[in-house]
């Protein structure tokens, strides 16, 4: 059978090769119009192009380990987890080689995630957008660690960067929905240690707050100051607008307020640090079963990936 027969038989229904066939968005519990970013990274091939018009995605490469969610809500028909780098053998779907994860999102959408390190799901599972679902990799025929992107429509295929654009959604870049590290906001009236790792960061951008974990006026007026000198709307709240531009990268030997910040949200998930500013061999030590416990590269380096969870 070829593979364009196969499709379309998935998107009728048809059980073929051991999947499971499509489940109505009832069946899977889909909340409609929910999608999400399925992984972080910079994209280094895309759907179809001239150079490879065969290719059947969108490539986003990032380190080993990186984390892959569910781009929508679902249930898992396909997973593969015994392939290696360099194995030609067929995937999960036909066409396809190394490790992957097939989900079913009723409508008849489904999504492919390609050449995973491994997998954090099992058949028949049902997940939410967001969810983390596997580690990214470089199994089967691949040239390095980076996630093969699909999305399927009635046994069609999509491509992804658009779909997903389509729905405000940056391929690699935007946040990923649900609880896997939104931003949050904080404004005017937040207290408590959200407020403090705020308070540290705007003074390791040249603000002087007390830090006190109450962001009252002096803290929202350095708010805006801040958004001001960067060319961002001056509204004194630090959201997913602010603090991508706010938050600064923390790695061992790291001195001063933003080492502060970075141990204050450490502390906020139960770790205990001093809060000093010395990122030292204890704070890099936390960062890292930080990391590990929200499926990141556990490198002990807070950058843009690690911040987001850190504060949500």
């Amino acid at each position: 059978m070829n593979r364009r027969k196969l499709f379309i038989g998935l998107g009728a229904g048809i059980a073929i090769a051991g999947i499971p066939s499509i489940a109505t968005a009832g069946e899977v519990g889909i909340q409609a119009g929910v999608w999400s970013n399925p992984t972080m990274g910079r994209i280094t091939s895309g759907f179809k192009t001239p150079a490879r018009p065969t290719h059947s995605g969108t490539d986003v490469a990032n380190n080993q380990g990186t984390a892959i969610w569910a781009a929508n809500g679902g249930k898992i028909v396909g997973v593969r987890t015994n392939s290696y780098p360099g194995d030609t053998r067929q995937g999960l779907l036909p066409g396809r080689t190394g490790n992957g994860v097939l989900i079913d999102h009723g409508g008849g959408y489904r999504t492919y995630y390609g050449h995973l390190y491994s997998a954090a799901v099992s058949v028949g599972q049902t997940v939410v957008a967001g969810q983390r679902i596997a580690a990214m990799g470089t199994t089967g025929n691949s040239t390095g660690n980076h996630l093969h992107f699909e999305v399927h429509l009635n046994g069609g295929l999509l491509n992804p960067y658009t779909f997903l654009a389509n729905k405000g959604i940056t391929l690699g870049s935007s946040a990923p929905a649900g609880g896997s590290g939104n931003w949050p906001t904080v404004k005017k009236g937040t207290t408590g240690a959200r407020a403090r790792v705020v308070q540290h960061l705007l003074n390791a951008r040249g603000q002087k707050l007390v830090v006190d974990g109450d962001f009252a006026t002096k803290s929202v007026d350095a708010a805006k100051a801040f958004q001001r000198s960067k060319g961002l709307v001056a509204d004194g709240v630090i959201g997913p607008i602010s603090w991508p531009v706010l938050v600064v990268d923390v790695k061992n030997g790291k001195q001063g307020s933003a080492s502060k910040a970075a141990q204050t949200g450490l502390n906020r998930h139960g770790y205990g640090l001093l809060v000093d500013g010395d990122f030292g061999s204890l704070s890099v030590d936390a960062t890292k079963k930080f990391q590990r416990s929200k499926g990141l590269v556990a490198d002990g380096w807070i950058g843009p990936l690690t911040w987001r969870p850190l504060v949500a």
